[in-house]
Formats: structure tokens, C-alpha cells, sequence
């Protein structure tokens, strides 16, 4: 047999959120902190590494696949931090 439905009127009512004041977004933002140097990762796959290789079918092909995008992200920012005269000059480097 079919059940009968459920009228929603039935059921008791969550009580209403207290919506926040309303927000000036046209107000002047605060002051910008000082632009710091970017440092380049020596191993920006490192914390990938460190989770092992994914439980997938074949976990050590993705674990490269993955390394290696995140290893062309970071070249990239890297381009994008030394075009912006961003990247911090090492005295090592």
C-alpha cells in the first residue's frame, strides 16, 4: 500500500536566523601591509609526497601526474612573482 505523504505544514518550523545588519561596502577600505618578498619552494610537491601515493588503481602514475602539475604551478607563479619584481633575490641563489 502506498504511504500517505506528509504534509509540510505538519512539521515544526526551524525558528528564523537573525539575519546581520547591513553592511556599508562602499565604505573606504584599510590601509594595504607592506608587499613581502615571495620565496621560492625548493620542493613544491613536497606535501603531496608526504600523503603517499593516492588509493587509486594506479596510485603511482597520478602521484607523478599530480607532482608535476603542481611542480609547473609553482614555476608559474614563480614567472608571474619575478614579472611583478616580487621574488625575493637569495644570496645563495
Amino acid at each position: 500500500m502506498n504511504q500517505p505523504q506528509r504534509n509540510r505544514n505538519n512539521q515544526r518550523r526551524r525558528p528564523q536566523a537573525k539575519r546581520p545588519g547591513a553592511a556599508d561596502i562602499w565604505r573606504s577600505p584599510g590601509e594595504l601591509p607592506e608587499i613581502e618578498p615571495i620565496a621560492l619552494a625548493h620542493s613544491p610537491a613536497v606535501l603531496l609526497q608526504s600523503l603517499g601515493d593516492p588509493p587509486l588503481h594506479d596510485g603511482k602514475e597520478a602521484s607523478v601526474v599530480l607532482a608535476t602539475i603542481i611542480d609547473r604551478a609553482a614555476g608559474l607563479a614563480a614567472a608571474l612573482a619575478l614579472s611583478a619584481e616580487l621574488l625575493r633575490q637569495d644570496a645563495d641563489d
